[in-house]
C-alpha cells in the first residue's frame, strides 16, 4: 500500500518526477515526489527519504489569477507515480507508464496507461488491446491524429511480448536488470489498441529522461541517456511517412547545447522550439535556454537573466511565445550526502510580447495603489479577477 503523505506536505510546491500539461489556458500538475530532509548521508533514495505526492490531488495553476488551485480528482486513481509521461487530447490528459510508490516493493515500473477527462476531473484505466509497451519510466510522448505516442523509457526487461522483442533495442545498465529502450508504439484512442508502427530511416539510440515536442506532421526528440552518455542528439519522425531523419546536431558546423537529461524541450510556434534546464554529463544541474530554429536549421543560445538551475522540471505552453516551467531540483539529484533544493516556484520564459489583456492585467497589479481606485470603470469580469489577484488569503 503507498505512503500516505502527512498532511504538512499535501501542497503543490516542492516536487520533481511530475506532470504538468497545458489546457484551456491553465497548468495542470500531477503526481511527482518530494525528499524529506535529513541529518545523515545516504548512498540511495529509499521510501523512507521520500514522502509521493497523493495521487487524488489535481493542481491548477491559473496565470490570470496568478494562483494555485487544488482539486480532488475521482475514479480509477493511478498509482502514486514519477517519471510517467503525459500530453493532452480532446480535453483528456493521457498519462503512460512511470515508477511506482509501492512500500512492498520501491522499484515498481508500470506500463499502465490512464486517462484524465480535464473538466470533470474524473480518471479512467484504459485497458487496451493489443501487445504492450515495455514498462518505464522517463519516456517521452506526444499526441498526433487520435493516437498517444510513446518512445523510449527505462525499465526492466522481463515483459518483452512477442512484437517487442522484435522491434525493440534494450541495453541493460550493467548493474541492475533494468536498461534503456527505444520502444516507439502508440495508443490508438478510436480502437483502444496498442499498435507498433513500422519506421524506416536510422532510429535514434535507445535512451530515458530525453523530451519530445510535435508541430505539425513531425515530432522532433532531443536529448536523454543512453548508458553512461548524457545526448545533445536531435531525431525527428515524419509520421506521415514513418522515416526517421538520423542525427540533426552537427557540432562540428554550429554551436548547440551540450549534452543532458532530465531537461525541457517546447515548441513555442512552428519555427522555433525551446530547450531549458536539464543535467549533463559531469552532474552539473544547467539553466542555460537554447532556441531551435527550424527556418535557419540551427541552435541560437537565448540568455535570460531569470533563468536558473532545474533538472527533472516540467514546462508549458499556456500561451502563444510564452513558456512556463515548474518544479524539479537545483542540486544533484544522484548526491544523496546533502538535502535535495526544490525548486518552489513558477518560472515563465516569454519570446514574444503578451496579449494585450495580460500586459494590462499586469501593468494594473504593479501600479495597484494609484489604479485601484478606477477599477470600478472596468467590465465585471475583469474586476472579478483583479480583486482575486489583490485580495491577501489566495493561495500561493
Amino acid at each position: 500500500m503507498a505512503r500516505r503523505e502527512p498532511e504538512e506536505h499535501q501542497f503543490v510546491h516542492r516536487r520533481t518526477g511530475h506532470v504538468m500539461v497545458a489546457y484551456n489556458e491553465r497548468l495542470y500538475v500531477w503526481g511527482g515526489f518530494m525528499e524529506l530532509p535529513h541529518d545523515e548521508p545516504y548512498t540511495v533514495m529509499t521510501p523512507s527519504h521520500t514522502i509521493y505526492h497523493s495521487a487524488i490531488d489535481v493542481w491548477v495553476f491559473d496565470p490570470l489569477l496568478d494562483t494555485w488551485i487544488r482539486k480532488m480528482s475521482r475514479g480509477d486513481i493511478p498509482l502514486q507515480l514519477s517519471g510517467a509521461c503525459a500530453a493532452v487530447h480532446n480535453h483528456y490528459m493521457y498519462i503512460f507508464g512511470g515508477w511506482a510508490n509501492e512500500e512492498d516493493d520501491f522499484s515498481v515500473t508500470t506500463n499502465c496507461l490512464w486517462r484524465l477527462f480535464l473538466p470533470t476531473l474524473k480518471w479512467e484505466l484504459l485497458n487496451p488491446e493489443g501487445d504492450l509497451p515495455l514498462a518505464c519510466d522517463k519516456s517521452a510522448c506526444w499526441v498526433y491524429k487520435n493516437r498517444f505516442y510513446v518512445f523510449g523509457g527505462f525499465g526492466p526487461a522481463d515483459d518483452l511480448g512477442p512484437i517487442a522483442k522484435m522491434k525493440v533495442r534494450f541495453v541493460r545498465d550493467g548493474v541492475h536488470s533494468r536498461g534503456w529502450n527505444d520502444q516507439l508504439v502508440y495508443y490508438d484512442i478510436d480502437t483502444n489498441t496498442w499498435v507498433w508502427p513500422q519506421t524506416y530511416g536510422p532510429r535514434p539510440s535507445p535512451r530515458a529522461a530525453h523530451t519530445a515536442d510535435i508541430v505539425g506532421d513531425t515530432v522532433y526528440i532531443f536529448g536523454g541517456r543512453f548508458k553512461n552518455d548524457r545526448m545533445n542528439d536531435l531525431h525527428c519522425l515524419n509520421l506521415t511517412t514513418s522515416r526517421w531523419s538520423g542525427n540533426l546536431t552537427d557540432t562540428r558546423v554550429q554551436n548547440a547545447p551540450e549534452g543532458r537529461s532530465w531537461h525541457t524541450f517546447n515548441f513555442i510556434d512552428d519555427t522555433k522550439a525551446v530547450v531549458y534546464g536539464g543535467f549533463n554529463v559531469t552532474q552539473q544541474v544547467l539553466k542555460d535556454v537554447w532556441i531551435l530554429n527550424l527556418e535557419k536549421e540551427r541552435w541560437e543560445q537565448f540568455h535570460h537573466k531569470n533563468a536558473k538551475p532545474a533538472l527533472w522540471h516540467t514546462s508549458g505552453v499556456a500561451f502563444p511565445g510564452e513558456v512556463f516551467y515548474y518544479g524539479g531540483l537545483r542540486n544533484n539529484i544522484l548526491d544523496y550526502s546533502v538535502p535535495k533544493d526544490h525548486a518552489e516556484e513558477m518560472l515563465v520564459l516569454r519570446f514574444s510580447p503578451p496579449s494585450l489583456q495580460r500586459l494590462t492585467f499586469e501593468a494594473i497589479c504593479k501600479h495597484s495603489g494609484t489604479l485601484l481606485q478606477h477599477m470600478s470603470s472596468l467590465p465585471q469580469n475583469l474586476q472579478a479577477i483583479l480583486k482575486f489577484r489583490f485580495a491577501s488569503d489566495r493561495v500561493t
